[in-house]
């Protein structure tokens, strides 16, 4: 099961990521123009539509869906989880009952407390592309009143045209290994369909 420190680290890190860019920010711009196309969007929507999202939580869920997916490196993602061993073994559809489900629980996860991470800024630290590696490092930081700043790194890589994370750094923890390190020990043991399973029942019992 995600700690619960490790989901509240992800939690913090929704507003930073989760918002497509617009048509024009693809892999044609920067890595860090795109994240602050994205968290822009998200923040500026979150505090526009507050009072509806604090009464429907199901609009919010259905928010945080629709603009976290487009910017996350879904393969990439369940390939670091999973790991060589079970990606090969497993068959397409269950790659995408995985990470389905995992996406459902994370998503009402976000959900509970997106509204209070709206406050805070993002703050971009100078970057440089470096044209000779596959993936670029951005570099943030989370700033909240009355906090210390959360340090966030993000690696990106360009698919299909556009810039997308597949790992998030905050204060020194990278969030997709540590997902990767609670949930292969549990597929090693019981199979990646029971860990399907019990990934959808929590969501559905959120």
């Amino acid at each position: 099961m995600v700690s619960r420190r490790l989901s509240g680290l992800l939690l913090g890190c929704a507003c930073a990521l989760a918002a497509p860019a617009a048509a024009d920010e693809s892999a044609a711009g920067s890595p860090q123009q795109r994240l602050e196309a994205v968290s822009t969007r998200l923040l500026e929507g979150v505090r526009a539509r507050a009072g509806e999202f604090g009464d429907d939580r199901a609009a919010l869920d259905a928010f945080v869906r629709a603009t976290l997916e487009p910017i996350l490196d879904d393969d990439r993602i369940l390939r670091i989880i999973l790991g060589k061993r079970h990606y090969a073994a497993a068959s397409a559809a269950q790659r995408a009952e995985f990470a389905e489900s995992l996406k459902q629980q994370l998503i009402r996860l976000y959900a509970e407390t997106i509204l209070t991470y709206s406050a805070g800024k993002v703050r971009y630290l100078p970057f440089a592309l470096d044209p000779d590696k596959r993936y670029q490092l951005v570099r943030t930081e989370f700033l909240l009143s009355g906090r210390a700043p959360v340090d966030l790194s993000y690696l990106m890589r360009a698919v299909d045209g556009e810039w997308r994370v597949f790992e998030v750094r905050a204060d020194g923890i990278f969030l997709i290994r540590s997902l990767r390190d609670s949930l292969r020990p549990e597929i090693d043991q019981n199979g990646l369909e029971a860990v399907i399973e019990r990934l959808r029942a929590g969501a559905a019992d959120a």
